[in-house]
């Protein structure tokens, strides 16, 4: 059995609603089977058709040296830095199981949405990707965008930027926890934008498919357009072997005319 974490971040410390958070379960996702097992020195666990989980109560907040990063980049909470920094104290939710790291996301995902929409809580430090998410828009994610399949902005974190005026690098942060390696690439023609893209497109196939693209496979978007998968060590410092995307026959560039 394995085990798999999210924490959501509150303005000041509360006392779990642990009947409020089975009712939000039961109501939004009656598929688990979900049931309020026990309350034993303040931590509520619940049985799930497909695992356990169990919630903590932390008095003191994230540390900052651990949420300073993912404030400043984020792309999905505006003046997350002056917010979060604020927040007081936070739940631990812990979900244990014995799915595949996807099936186990999606059940973390589920089971975090309803704890966030049962108490009065700012928003979630996605750890395994290191993203903050505000509260509306994880659930909005959780709602909207789960039932059709991955939700990659709320699990992965596709981090791109200049290299030189002409081109663009990036890396991924959370497909490991999902089962596969990280994305990278460096000197791409593409705009930071269109990169983001792209890697997501290569992440969505890959939660989709399974590990299907080995090495020295190519990918691009029609027959001319040749990019070469290499797995190599990584550029961003990643201890892990990673998937780099390798431009051999270049991307349309944005700054030629065609």
């Amino acid at each position: 059995m394995s085990i798999m974490i999210s924490m959501i971040l509150l303005r000041q410390p509360i006392e779990l609603p642990a009947s409020a958070i089975e009712r939000e379960l039961q109501l939004r996702y009656p598929d688990l089977d979900a049931t309020l097992e026990s309350t034993a020195e303040g931590i509520p666990s619940f049985k799930f058709k497909e695992g356990m989980l169990m919630l903590a109560n932390m008095p003191a907040p994230i540390p900052w040296s651990e949420l300073e990063g993912p404030c400043a980049t984020s792309l999905l909470w505006k003046d997350a830095a002056e917010e979060v920094r604020r927040h007081e104290s936070h739940i631990l939710v812990t979900l244990m199981s014995e799915q595949n790291e996807v099936e186990q996301s999606v059940l973390l995902t589920k089971a975090t949405a309803a704890v966030l929409a049962a108490c009065d809580a700012m928003g979630v430090y996605w750890g395994n990707a290191t993203l903050v998410i505000p509260k509306q828009i994880f659930l909005d994610f959780a709602e909207q965008v789960l039932p059709l399949g991955p939700p990659l902005d709320i699990w992965v974190d596709f981090r791109v930027g200049w290299q030189t005026k002409t081109a663009s690098g990036g890396f991924t942060q959370g497909m490991e926890a999902l089962g596969h390696m990280e994305l990278e690439t460096q000197e791409s023609p593409e705009k930071p934008g269109d990169l983001r893209d792209r890697l997501q497109g290569v992440a969505r196939y890959l939660l989709q498919n399974g590990p299907v693209i080995r090495d020295g496979d190519t990918v691009g978007q029609d027959a001319r357009e040749k990019i070469r998968v290499i797995y190599s060590d990584s550029a961003f410092g990643n201890t892990n072997r990673v998937m780099r995307l390798q431009y051999e026959t270049q991307a349309k560039p944005w700054w030629k005319l065609w």
